[in-house]
């Protein structure tokens, strides 16, 4: 039977197989945490600003600001455990 030269589980094949994540996986779900953190804080603080009917903005700059601090801080965190 002939081998399909698709097969990757061949081990004389060039590319590794890996059962590590790769980089780019890694920091792909890094770069999700951090837009999921933000979307959700700034959501809040705009629906907080329109349920208190303020006319400045105050809960959304707040709380987008803080979430911007603090994905910062789990993407360094996320960086310091490589």
């Amino acid at each position: 039977m002939k081998k399909d030269p698709d097969d990757f589980s061949d081990k004389n094949s060039k590319i590794p197989v890996t059962k590590s994540p790769t980089g780019f996986l890694k920091y792909s779900g890094l770069a999700m945490q951090m837009l999921g953190t933000i979307l959700v804080f700034t959501y809040g603080g705009y629906k907080l600003d329109e349920w208190q009917q303020n006319k400045v903005p105050v809960w959304t700059l707040i709380l987008s600001l803080t979430s911007i601090g603090a994905s910062l801080y789990l993407l360094i965190r996320g960086f310091a455990k490589k």
